[in-house]
């Protein structure tokens, strides 16, 4: 009768784990970024009427330069596609998650308006933080390429509502457009041997500087180093006239 007891006790024990683990498990924000209107960056007035015509913008991207200084861990999932056929130009629109898969809490931001965190002299240079999901396209292990286009998410912890906090098992849930653009020589040397048969994504997050004049803007991005791991794919069937 006393070891009955003690194995009640046991499996009691296991299913009250087992509830508790997974009832944190869930979806804390979803975001439709096809119906977002963009809020374009402000540019500071020129001087000079000669120099004020805007000629474009610069990025400068570093990655993650030390894996051992991860703060955690990013799981991305592709959930669906308005299609499975594409040919290099079209627009997919996609749905994913982002789920935190490591163990502990990781912030990250969730604004599609990045002009939001722009200081209100529009010549001020100007720090936040970036996620961006990117689509993969593939075809199984033979080869992939980050050519189906990005999406980006902006956050400042001086603006609120510009980022939240993914607790372990927790995710958000993104629709968006991508882009798809022609691959690289190599890729499609391989493309004509292995055709694309799926499409995945995955995210990664960025400090960010800004800084816009007249005439142009200009952006360092450093990686923030956080395992980057991707979920679900989509099969897809992609032609590059």
């Amino acid at each position: 009768m006393y070891w009955n007891r003690i194995s009640c006790f046991a499996v009691v024990l296991t299913v009250a784990t087992v509830l508790g683990s997974s009832s944190s498990a869930q979806e804390v924000a979803f975001l439709d970024l096809t119906k977002v209107v963009s809020r374009p960056l402000r540019r500071p007035q020129s001087k000079s009427a000669a120099t004020g015509k805007y000629s474009g913008s610069a990025q400068q991207v570093t990655s993650c330069r030390d894996a051992k200084q991860n703060l955690g861990a990013l799981r991305t999932s592709l959930l669906s596609l308005d299609r499975t056929y594409y040919q290099v130009g079209d627009e997919p629109i996609f749905e994913a998650t982002v789920e935190n898969v490591g163990p502990t809490a990781l912030r990250i931001p969730f604004s599609p308006y990045l002009g939001d965190l722009q200081p209100e002299d529009a010549a001020q240079e100007f720090a936040y933080s970036e996620l961006r999901i990117e689509l993969w396209v593939a075809a199984g292990d033979h080869w992939m390429t980050n050519t189906g286009g990005v999406l980006s998410l902006y956050g400042n912890g001086d603006h609120a509502s510009t980022t939240l906090t993914l607790n372990p098992g927790e995710w958000v849930r993104v629709v968006g457009k991508g882009h798809l653009f022609s691959a690289y020589d190599v890729a499609k040397q391989y493309m004509s041997v292995h055709p694309a048969d799926q499409m995945y994504a995955q995210a990664s997050l960025f400090h960010d500087e800004t800084l816009v004049t007249p005439t142009q803007s200009a952006s360092v991005l450093r990686e923030i180093c956080v395992s980057q791991t991707h979920g679900q794919s989509v099969p897809i069937q992609l032609t590059d006239p």
